[in-house]
């Protein structure tokens, strides 16, 4: 019974994995994947979500899509707070476009750890020491690029 429960699980999990690695085309989205540089080859940097709340500063007509961001570096973890103007972030990914509607694509070092269809605040933990380049990339629910991006220039210690 114990093998069987062990071999479901398995199979959920890769079933899973699999439909987080097809999505946007790329297998670097699992939030929990490893990064390039660390240290310690079994840690891995992974991406958590705080609390929901209202990121959106105003969005008036005709106005184009933009995001700013800011950062805290607390040891190896680093937390991203951000605000978009003329764009709600809303999970609808895989969905039809919808114009100032859409997703984050979240890159360390030029890797997509993740892919953000709520808001508030992001954590990346378990960063290597060194100099990081974060990107926060605006897409339509449709995973087309806006090519509306933030990027901040991190240092951990």
């Amino acid at each position: 019974m114990l093998m069987r429960k062990t071999w479901i699980y398995g199979a959920a999990t890769l079933i899973v994995l699999g439909a987080l690695t097809t999505a946007c085309g790329s297998k670097e989205e699992v939030a929990s994947s490893g990064a390039a540089g660390l240290k310690d080859p079994k840690a891995a940097t992974t991406v958590a979500q705080g609390k929901t709340e209202s990121s959106v500063k105003k969005v008036t007509s005709n106005g184009k899509p933009a995001i700013d961001a800011d950062y805290k570096v607390d040891g190896r973890n680093v937390t991203i707070t951000y605000q978009t103007s003329n764009f709600q972030i809303a999970d609808h990914m895989d969905q039809k476009a919808v114009q100032g509607e859409g997703h984050l694509h979240l890159y360390v070092d030029g890797k997509q750890k993740a892919m953000i269809g709520k808001t508030g605040p992001l954590t990346l933990t378990n960063l290597a020491a060194g100099k990081h380049e974060i990107r926060l990339e605006l897409q339509q629910n449709d995973h087309k690029d806006l090519n509306v991006e933030k990027i901040l220039n991190i240092e951990v210690k």
